[in-house]
């Protein structure tokens, strides 16, 4: 099942992400919105890493991939992305 949440976090910005579960592990997750990442290719590979976390470890998972350096996110921090994804896996599960 694939889900989909937007939100705005603190400051203003949105944020959008996308979350694919099946039977209970992560397929893929993308992350999107008002926030720039650098450099954009550890982003890009944080992203990739969460193929393969299962779904209720999602958060945890992406906390550390999104906190790791040099990878700098400015916008959002990791803890909203973070806590987004974990919101859309479980929707995503419930469906």
């Amino acid at each position: 099942m694939i889900a989909r949440c937007d939100r705005k976090v603190p400051g203003g910005k949105l944020l959008r992400v996308e979350v694919e579960v099946e039977s209970g592990s992560v397929l893929s997750a993308s992350v999107r919105g008002d926030f720039f990442a650098h450099p954009e290719e550890r982003f890009e590979a944080a992203e990739a890493e969460l193929a393969g976390t299962p779904a209720d470890r999602l958060g945890e998972a992406a906390l550390a991939l999104f906190s790791r350096a040099p990878l700098r996110i400015y916008g959002a921090s990791p803890q909203d992305i973070a806590t987004l994804l974990e919101e859309t896996a479980r929707e995503a599960e419930a469906h």
